[in-house]
């Protein structure tokens, strides 16, 4: 079968392709469950399959196609206090690191992203952060608008990790775990959409690799709507914990991938 002339994962078996719609069916039932993370675990999943830079931009389409399904959800009641300043804050800092992406390597600045979220999870398990934030006005345009220009940049060069560190100031800034996952997909679904935007407009997505990804769209729609629907049942309590697994467990893969490839890098030179 051809696609505008283009077999569809021409270049890979059919065991690559059956993993890599496995991986994309996880990844969006964890987005749909709390609200953000699809892009970590099908960038570093993808990586083990494909190129590593073939597995960021999987990812970027994906987080595109998804958006239809997504963010209707989340704009039923996200935060609008912080959502504006979040989102214009991510919007040239984004574009500045998918340029950086498309010249640099991120190998330092991945281990960078997952340590600094070690330190974030540690600092709210042991009640550092309530202490600091304390004297915060975390409504104030100028705390999220800065928290999202940073890591935006962060975000356009390393591909994953970032959207954690975001979830962290979130998590302190909205008064229930509903509002926080409802802020998440539309910040998430808004980021997902501007990357893609800039990705497509820098010429970085070619033919085969937009077809392969179209064959991705129906397990992209079931894990977000099996995602989803666990959201809306699941309790408080256990829905907190989830988001600290996701939260350590995104941690520990970004130090060991920003530290493998360090490694890898330093034997290639």
């Amino acid at each position: 079968m051809t696609v505008f002339g283009v077999t569809p994962f021409e270049n890979i078996s059919v065991w690559v392709a059956l993993a890599l719609c496995a991986i994309y069916f996880v990844s969006f039932a964890l987005h749909g469950l709390i609200g953000f993370g699809s892009s970590t675990p099908a960038i570093i999943g993808g990586a083990w399959l494909l190129p590593p830079h073939d597995a960021v931009l999987f990812a970027v389409l994906a987080s595109l196609y998804a958006q239809a399904q997504l963010l209707p959800k989340g704009l039923k009641s996200c935060d609008y206090r912080i959502i504006g300043p979040m989102i214009a804050g991510v919007v040239l800092s984004m574009a500045l690191g998918i340029w950086m992406f498309a010249h640099l390597k991120a190998e330092w600045l991945t281990l960078v992203i997952g340590a600094a979220l070690i330190l974030a999870v540690w600092a709210e398990k042991l009640q550092i952060a309530e202490k600091i934030l304390a004297r915060v006005d975390l409504h104030n345009f100028f705390v999220p608008f800065t928290v999202t220009s940073i890591t935006g940049i962060f975000a356009g060069v390393a591909g994953v990790g970032t959207i954690f560190l975001v979830a962290i100031y979130v998590r302190w800034a909205t008064p229930s775990l509903a509002i926080f996952r409802s802020t998440q997909l539309v910040f998430s679904g808004f980021s997902g959409i501007w990357r893609a935007i800039v990705v497509i407009a820098a010429g970085l997505i070619s033919t085969q690799l937009f077809i392969d990804s179209l064959v991705l769209i129906p397990m992209i729609y079931l894990g977000a709507w099996a995602g989803l629907k666990i959201g809306d049942v699941i309790d408080g309590k256990r829905y907190s914990a989830i988001i600290h697994i996701v939260l350590v467990l995104a941690a520990i893969s970004l130090v060991w991938k920003g530290v493998r490839a360090i490694l890898e890098s330093g034997a290639a030179g």
